[in-house]
């Protein structure tokens, strides 16, 4: 995009004709999304088709400038304004005209009271968004209406009712098209918040089923320019064109293809052979083969994206609450120790080398706005310490090493990655057993799960950690991944997957959302950060940049603000292969 709402001309972007209209966009890969429905999605490639079939208040343009990608710009409202009271904290949305759903039992228009339906559900008892955190600590009232439901019957005749009827101090539907949000204190970053998709707006049906549940995934309805027509899981997803989408009523979408298909179940070679063989178009859930890079950075192929992205990605999750080896994780000792065990040079070259990825001694990586060099268990650019690792492993009681559980995604480069953690680890005499999981169990049955980790069913994880916007965004690592002021009687850690606490870090955390000015906040920002690092909470291990692979026929291929490629402003070209 270049002025907010204005659609790149293809001189900018492809140096050759204007879009085309039309064809099947095909995506090829191994997995699957981890929820199809906006109040749970939150894995990097389900964002990736989301914003196909979702609609926030407000949202992002698609650019390649990473400069530009937190800028804010109108989705569903006619306009992004900030508060209007001297308080700073109400807003006021008006809803365009024109906005239909497009849902399974029949068109109808969109209404502030699903917007402030989507707010809501994020809280339902039964299965509550991993991005709720965001809402609680910013939307006035939100908090005690959780609280009400968690003392509900887990019944969805008894949630659903209540879900629709009680109210929300800081969610309000003024009319049909007028709604007003109100935050407990003033938040320099509430727009972003209501930019993310769990902020979508949710039809009445949607209360008549669990968040997330398989009988919802095949009634998930459609804001967007394009509805899901088929979904069977970890086979193939299927979005078509909506039936009720304006073009004038979405200055963000320009929507050129007809239909995109994900093909799923397929391994890395194939889908990388697919993709350059021009037999697909773009890669799912998985990235180029690492062997391949070399040959692609040497010719400098076109169809290699290469982005500067914000991820802190991978690291490795510590679970506090095991109690493998005695609670070893319990010890802080122990936890240093993994800091000195890992080699990060090894997971670097498997992540693709130096042009992909930096070492990560920290959480903030550069791209954030609070973000200052800080690196307290840096050791040997990156190698580790193992010796070290040792003597501490000695210190806490454990001379002759521990064994641990490793949890990991079972695709794409992350095997690999597990591999080569075990290795290092092994230098330190720390034996990691290595547990495979797919990506709905990776999250929903060991890191989503406080029974899980209580258990001892894993002890270390490896997770990534995509920002949910970028810029002023330091919120998005420290809070969503180590705040516990809002953990409830049902366990609920959200993000907070190691189910670290510290009543100092909240405190800084707290203290950076009560700051109305973003200097200030970067302060406590960076303390509780420097707090998490002091407690191993984590091991950092890199800042992986996005990179991606498209086909030759794929022009107009935006990062921001989907990383995987904005698939609702790309178009297909003819094919511009030699033998074609």
């Amino acid at each position: 995009m270049t002025a907010a709402g204005t659609p790149t001309t293809a001189a900018q972007t492809s140096g050759g004709a204007g879009p085309r209209r039309g064809g099947t966009l095909t995506l090829v890969g191994a997995g699957d999304v981890d929820h199809l429905d906006p109040a749970l999605a939150y894995h990097t490639v389900t964002r990736g088709i989301i914003r196909a079939y979702t609609r926030q208040l407000v949202t992002y343009p698609a650019t390649r400038d990473h400069r530009r990608a937190g800028d804010l710009v109108p989705d569903l409202a006619v306009a992004a304004d900030g508060p209007y009271d001297a308080e700073g904290r109400r807003y006021r949305f008006t809803l365009r005209d024109g906005l239909r759903w497009d849902l399974p039992n029949g068109p109808r228009p969109l209404t502030a009271a699903d917007v402030v339906r989507g707010i809501k559900r994020l809280a339902h008892p039964m299965a509550p968004s991993p991005g709720l955190s965001y809402y609680l600590s910013t939307v006035d009232g939100l908090a005690e209406f959780r609280d009400d439901l968690l003392t509900l019957p887990r019944d969805l005749n008894v949630v659903a009712p209540y879900l629709e009827a009680a109210e929300v101090p800081g969610l309000r539907a003024l009319d049909d098209r007028t709604l007003e949000l109100t935050t407990r204190r003033p938040t320099p970053d509430f727009l972003n918040i209501l930019a993310l998709p769990f902020a979508s707006p949710a039809p009445a049906e949607y209360l008549w089923f669990v968040p997330g549940s398989p009988e919802l995934d095949q009634r998930i309805g459609s804001i967007g320019p394009y509805r899901i027509t088929g979904y069977e899981p970890d086979r193939r997803i299927t979005l078509e064109r909506s039936r009720t989408w304006d073009p004038a009523t979405d200055p963000v979408r320009a929507a050129h293809v007809d239909r995109i298909e994900v093909r799923q179940g397929l391994d890395e070679k194939t889908c990388h052979d697919m993709v350059i063989a021009g037999d697909a178009d773009m890669m799912w859930d998985i990235q180029p083969l690492t062997e391949r890079l070399p040959e692609m950075f040497a010719t400098e192929d076109p169809r290699l994206e290469v982005c500067p992205a914000g991820l802190f990605s991978p690291y490795l999750v510590i679970n506090v609450l095991s109690p493998n080896e005695g609670g070893a994780l319990a010890r802080r000792e122990v936890r240093e120790a993994l800091q000195y065990a890992i080699d990060k040079t090894t997971v670097a070259e498997v992540w693709g080398g130096p042009r992909l990825n930096d070492i990560a001694e920290q959480i903030l990586p550069p791209l954030c706005r609070a973000h200052r060099p800080f690196a307290p268990y840096a050791a040997n650019d990156g190698a580790g310490d193992p010796e070290r690792a040792g003597r501490l492993l000695a210190e806490a009681g454990y001379p002759d090493g521990l064994t641990l559980k490793l949890v990991y995604r079972d695709r794409d480069i992350h095997p690999e990655t597990a591999r080569v953690v075990r290795a290092a680890a092994a230098r330190a005499s720390i034996t990691l057993d290595l547990v495979p999981a797919g990506i709905t169990e990776l999250f929903g049955t060991y890191l989503g799960r406080a029974d899980g980790a209580r258990e001892g069913r894993w002890d270390v994880a490896l997770s990534g950690w995509e920002p949910d916007w970028h810029g002023n965004n330091a919120r998005v690592y420290l809070q969503a991944l180590f705040d516990s002021s809002g953990v409830s009687d049902n366990d609920d850690w959200g993000s907070n997957f190691g189910h670290y606490h510290n009543p100092v870090v909240n405190e800084h955390i707290d203290a950076a959302l009560s700051c109305a000015d973003e200097t200030t906040a970067n302060e406590h920002w960076r303390a509780a950060e420097r707090e998490v690092l002091r407690d191993c909470a984590v091991v950092p291990i890199l800042f992986a940049y996005q990179y991606w692979l498209r086909g030759h026929r794929v022009r107009n291929w935006l990062p921001y603000p989907v990383l995987n490629g904005d698939l609702t402003n790309l178009w297909l070209g003819e094919d511009r292969r030699p033998d074609r």
